[in-house]
């Protein structure tokens, strides 16, 4: 069954980037259309393509990652402007689910896995989020900022929900159409030499669970999406500063509506990309500060 979905798709797409971006091996399939010794018949292939987020600051562009709790993790910069950067490593369109916070980065509402408006990206390109969109013309920066003074807070006191628990964590969930992926290998059908080796490993066309896809979970105020996301304050120092995510200014960001279906892709938390983020900095001292000789008492 395919899913019927109005999509946001982003006008600018950019080049190759750095390799300081969260990537996660994710299985795909498809049908191969195969000719061999005047037969034509179709299998089943599979491989495993790596999909890739990167958060770039307007400072110092895309921000090292590192680990934290086993978990992929940037360190944020009070007031630091950013974008975030999807890849599409596939020959066909892919819809991303955005979130940042929780929030679905073109409606701000909260998101499960599936459901949300989602941006298109061209086969093997990439496209980069400056913000919120707020229109089809417009988006608001995404910025630093610590818990009380982001967008996920504002929400919350607006829909009388508590949003910014899931503050200091960016999460994109990938999805595409089986059929395009089929019509894209059908157009280029392999040639097989009957002594040739065989250039995958296939099996039967396992079935994808597609989740619950209703619309009423986007405004749920505990999705699925914001469990795994949410940091668990029990751990932390409630002293400490938290960072989260604020709207900034206004700029130019043209999108159109499509419309576009898709039955494949990364239904289960545990699927999507996540990074998360915060204030914390890590400190090393310095064993050689500069100084010539030991001053005398």
């Amino acid at each position: 069954m395919r899913i019927q979905g109005w999509l946001f798709a982003g006008l600018v797409a950019v080049g190759a980037g750095s390799v300081q971006a969260a990537q996660k091996d994710f299985e795909v399939k498809w049908r191969n259309a195969i000719t061999q010794d005047g037969r034509f018949f179709r299998e089943t292939a599979r491989q495993s393509y790596g999909f890739r987020v990167e958060i770039v600051s307007d400072q110092e562009g895309v921000k090292s990652e590192g680990s934290k709790g086993g978990r992929p993790y940037v360190t944020a910069r009070k007031d630091e402007r950013y974008s975030v950067r999807l890849y599409n490593p596939l020959p066909v369109r892919v819809a991303v689910n955005l979130t940042v916070d929780g929030l679905n980065s073109i409606t701000g509402k909260p998101a499960g896995v599936a459901d949300g408006s989602k941006w298109i990206i061209e086969p093997y390109s990439s496209i980069t989020i400056p913000g919120w969109q707020v229109n089809d013309g417009d988006s608001r920066r995404f910025f630093f900022t610590d818990k009380p003074g982001s967008y996920a807070k504002w929400r919350g006191d607006n829909l009388n929900k508590d949003l910014e628990r899931n503050c200091g964590v960016i999460g994109a969930a990938f999805f595409w159409s089986q059929t395009e992926l089929d019509r894209y290998y059908e157009q280029r059908p392999i040639c097989r030499d009957t002594y040739r080796p065989q250039p995958y490993e296939y099996s039967s066309m396992d079935g994808v669970s597609r989740g619950d896809r209703s619309a009423d979970k986007a405004a749920a105020p505990s999705s699925a999406l914001g469990a795994l996301f949410q940091k668990k304050e029990s751990r932390r120092d409630r002293n400490e500063e938290e960072a989260g995510t604020g709207m900034g200014e206004r700029q130019s960001h043209p999108t159109v509506t499509v419309n576009f279906n898709y039955d494949r892709g990364m239904y289960k938390p545990s699927q999507a990309l996540v990074i998360y983020y915060g204030f914390e900095e890590r400190t090393y001292p310095n064993p050689f500060p500069g100084m010539d000789y030991a001053p005398e008492m």
